[in-house]
């Protein structure tokens, strides 16, 4: 028996049908984010606090794109290493 667990049918679908729209979703979600933040920065770049809250909102939706594009790149890595 060759098969590998992760190359199994549901498992497949699943991922296509349930996980490559959430990444898909969460993506846009992030970019977003970023450009809601650019858009409260320059919106209250005469106001202090507005420019921490815009900035905090590029911030971590910059964090956010890093880690999900760092975590596909491991995954993508890994599925070329293990031949799945």
């Amino acid at each position: 028996m060759n098969d590998s667990p992760l190359k199994l049918p549901i498992v497949q679908k699943f991922a296509t049908v349930v996980l490559d729209p959430a990444v898909k979703l969460l993506f846009a979600v992030a970019v977003l984010y970023f450009i809601y933040g650019v858009f409260i920065f320059i919106k209250n770049s005469g106001e202090s606090e507005g420019r921490i809250e815009g900035r905090n909102h590029i911030l971590w939706s910059t964090v956010g794109l890093f880690i999900m594009i760092s975590v596909w790149g491991i995954i993508s890595v890994l599925q070329r290493t293990l031949g799945v």
